[in-house]
């Protein structure tokens, strides 16, 4: 016969400490079977000790209310519950006539140190005690009546019995099987998680979830979690619980747990949960411009920014020009937004931008911004077709304003003394001009101003002089009698050179007569006389104005020895020479009509003439 010891069950569920505790009936002593006669003490171990209200059934039957232990003397299946706990598990009591029994203890967890008692009626005395598991010996012949199987564990699950001899027999009896199962001493942890096919960037919490029976509910355990057999956090932490603040694609895969006993040395793995992280679409693209203006001007920094609303993963960001599918830049990264810089815009990168953005899930396109670069205008060149910046009254003039760059269309301004003289509109750029007959009003200083609504420049300013043609006969004449009395001077200063430099080199000479040179009448037949020395003019000038006409003439005449018998002239000492100078005034009326009476009248050719003597 064979005597079936049912063994308490523990029940995973949520979590280490159980949703709704059960009342565990607590056996005392611990093996089973025992003795008929003998008692067992039962306790109902609830949230509470001692409950009053502890109800006990046997056989599913309602049978004692008791806050005390109940004291047993019949077998039976046993079960016990308080006001704060659900009905325990049975628990068999099991009495025996035989004379030899195996006692096992009602629980054997894991970990826990196996203890099969052999027993004689009244506690004789037993030799030759031997044990066997499944008809197997496992012990010797020994006369230790407690044998012990440290750290028990699932293989040690079998039928168990003992033989001995005892002192009132001299046979060796055999006791009774016993069934053992050694009971877990928590249930494999179940992995559950907050959500399986999760979205990219939510939060997803994994929990460790097994359970302590309430005899070993100060065992501690320790949790671990893995995804495709790595480690995803700290070994063996208390906490049954990992939260993952943000899942991404790639932390798609297999997870498990494992919850291990530290004391004990157990561990044991969860069901494994495949987790699929899908990714958020990418949406709401939007291509945007900083500064917040399309139109800007040569050479300043230009930012696109490409954005998304959504979207999860690595975004690649990609930046078109014009109808071109081609990237013009490209940049992935974690992030819903990317800056594509232009540090110095240019007029070649003036046209029509759009982005897209794609995070392998799908691809969506931005609406496309028009950028405009606007080129300022350069210095204005004012040039005006007067010779020398002068005309005359009278004169057509053309003004021309031009400016080499600029955007189109440019406004050109003429300013005549600070005013507005003329604006003319260039819509395709280049120069403008326009004529002008000038007056002397017309005299003064000129610009041009260029402006293409985002730029001005003003040009450099010209000075223009417009003569009358009254005004400039007089000038020339002004001009030209300046002009002749500058010559005057000169010829005098010439004069009074050359008379200082030959007298300074040549012996004293006698003074000559104003009219012609002086010879002795005596001297006329001598064979040594000097004949007369002919005057040789050294400067003769003769300038044609329009009123009157002057002439200057200046002789040299070398002045010869005298016959020494001839003492009534002596010529002065320290006389060389002697400077003649003649001033005619000529009227060109009559010049024709006074030219013989000039000839004939001496007086009239002498009365100017001046004799200048330079000792």
């Amino acid at each position: 016969m064979l005597l079936w010891t049912s063994l308490l069950i523990l029940v995973s569920v949520n979590g280490q400490a159980p949703a709704a505790k059960k009342a565990v009936v607590i056996p005392n002593p611990p093996w089973t079977p025992v003795f008929t006669g003998e008692k067992v003490t039962l306790t109902c171990n609830g949230s509470h000790l001692l409950d009053p209200n502890t109800v006990w059934q046997v056989y599913g039957r309602q049978w004692h209310k008791t806050s005390r232990p109940l004291e047993v003397t019949k077998a039976g299946e046993y079960r016990c519950q308080t006001e704060d706990s659900s009905l325990s598990k049975p628990v068999y009591v099991v009495f025996s006539k035989d004379a030899l029994i195996l006692q096992i203890l009602y629980t054997v967890f894991e970990g826990d140190t196996l203890l099969l008692k052999c027993r004689g009626r009244n506690d004789i005395q037993l030799t030759e005690i031997s044990y066997y598991k499944d008809k197997k010996s496992i012990s010797g012949d020994n006369e230790n009546s407690m044998f012990s199987i440290p750290h028990a564990s699932s293989s040690h699950n079998g039928v168990y019995y003992c033989k001995a001899k005892g002192n009132k027999w001299y046979y060796q009896d055999t006791s009774r099987e016993a069934k053992l199962q050694v009971q877990e001493l928590f249930a494999p942890p179940e992995l559950k998680t907050t959500i399986s096919d999760p979205t990219e960037g939510t939060p997803v919490t994994l929990s460790c979830e097994t359970q302590l029976p309430p005899q070993r509910s100060n065992t501690k355990l320790h949790f671990s979690f893995f995804r495709e057999g790595k480690v995803i956090a700290s070994d063996w932490k208390e906490s049954q619980v990992l939260q993952i603040p943000a899942i991404w694609r790639e932390d798609s895969g297999l997870y498990w747990c494992e919850a291990k006993a530290m004391t004990q040395n157990i561990w044991k793995q969860s069901n494994h949960v495949k987790i699929s992280v899908k990714r958020i679409p990418v949406s709401g693209i939007l291509l945007e411009t900083q500064p917040l203006r399309t139109q800007l001007i040569e050479g300043e920094k230009l930012v696109l920014n490409c954005s998304v609303a959504e979207g999860t993963g690595n975004i690649t960001f990609c930046l078109h020009k014009n109808v071109s599918k081609d990237c013009l830049r490209k940049k992935t990264e974690y992030s819903l937004k990317k800056e594509f810089v232009f540090s110095t815009i240019k007029k070649s990168d003036e046209g029509s931008y759009w982005c897209t953005a794609d995070n392998n899930n799908n691809t969506i396109s931005s609406r496309t911004v028009v950028v405009t670069v606007m080129i300022p205008v350069s210095h204005p060149i004012l040039t005006l077709s007067a010779a020398g910046m002068q005309a005359v009254v009278g004169e057509v003039l053309q003004f021309q304003c031009e400016v080499l760059k600029g955007a189109a269309p440019i406004f050109y301004q003429f300013y005549h003394k600070g005013l507005v003289l003329k604006t003319i509109l260039a819509p395709f750029g280049g120069a403008v001009s326009f004529n002008l007959s000038v007056t002397t009003e017309h005299s003064g200083d000129y610009s041009c101003k260029a402006n293409n609504s985002f730029s001005s420049q003003l040009s450099e300013m010209l000075e223009l002089s417009i003569l009358d043609p009254a005004e400039r006969g007089l000038l020339i004449m002004g001009i030209i009698v300046s002009l002749l009395g500058i010559l005057g001077l000169v010829a005098i200063a010439i004069l009074v050179y050359s008379k200082l430099k030959r007298k300074s080199g040549r012996s004293p000479v006698s003074e000559p007569s104003r009219d012609r040179p002086i010879t002795d009448p005596q001297e006329s037949g001598h064979s040594n006389s000097v004949p007369p020395v002919e005057l040789q003019p050294i400067y003769d000038n003769v300038t044609p104005f329009i009123e009157d006409v002057v002439y200057t003439e200046v002789w040299n005449m070398q002045q010869g020895k005298r016959n020494t018998a001839d003492t009534s002239e002596t010529p002065p000492e320290d006389k060389d020479s002697v400077t003649y100078s003649e001033v005619k005034t000529h009227s060109p009326n009559n010049s024709r009509g006074k030219d013989k009476s000039m000839d004939g009248n001496c007086e009239d050719g002498t009365e100017n003439y001046e004799n200048i003597l330079l000792s």
